[in-house]
């Protein structure tokens, strides 16, 4: 049997599990972990779950794996795409980054333009944007939920009609695809991966980009 995908996600986020059990085939065999870090300031604890990836190993003790899916995309949203590269080279398995698996999902698709729906305190949207903006995307339309908070584990408590109204009028922008991001922002009622504009999530193209490692490693 080949070594699984280990699932990271947020230790206060729900919705990854919860959406990944509709997301992802039996097929695919995965177990799940908990990022954690500091609770007192978001942007910290964000770039802790990246810059501190090799640490949040030892949970697994020392168990073989066959990947990383890194499902928080707000952590790349800090750190960047060069941050990414640089702590994934680091580690002696790969890491498959929910910010990188939507970045190949819109390639695969040949979107340029995109809308951007975020629960983000305003900060960590601006940073989502550059991110966007730095891999060559033109951000056509931009939104966030509010939460109400500075603190990013209010997220959770959010449905999928929090984001329903917002979504519908970032469809009407013009973009090639609508990306809700942010993983802990319940989406799958929301989701038209078909549709035109497709509307995907965070957790969507982390799923299929796991589903694509695992079909490879068969």
């Amino acid at each position: 049997m080949k070594p699984p995908i280990a699932l990271l996600t947020p230790m206060a986020n729900p919705t990854v599990e919860r959406e990944m059990r509709q997301l992802l085939p039996a097929t695919v065999d995965y177990v799940v972990g908990r990022l954690t870090g500091p609770t007192g300031d978001s942007l910290a604890r964000l770039r802790s779950y990246a810059e501190c990836l090799p640490d949040q190993l030892a949970q697994f003790g020392g168990m073989e794996l066959g990947a990383l899916a890194f499902a928080c995309t707000a952590s790349s949203y800090l750190i960047g795409a060069v941050g990414e590269a640089r702590i994934g080279a680091a580690l002696g398995v790969p890491v498959i980054w929910a910010a990188a698996a939507i970045r190949s999902e819109l390639a695969r698709r040949g979107a340029r333009r995109i809308a951007v729906l975020s629960p983000y305190p305003e900060a960590i949207h601006r940073a989502a944007l550059a991110y966007w903006q730095a891999a060559g995307l033109a951000v056509v339309g931009e939104e966030r939920v509010e939460i109400g908070s500075a603190d990013t584990r209010a997220i959770y408590a959010l449905t999928a009609g929090d984001a329903s109204a917002a979504c519908a009028r970032l469809a009407a922008s013009g973009a090639d695809a609508v990306l809700l991001s942010g993983t802990g922002m319940p989406s799958l009622a929301l989701l038209s991966p078909d549709g035109q504009p497709a509307v995907l999530s965070s957790n969507l193209c982390l799923a299929r980009r796991m589903c694509e490692f695992a079909e490879k490693a068969e």
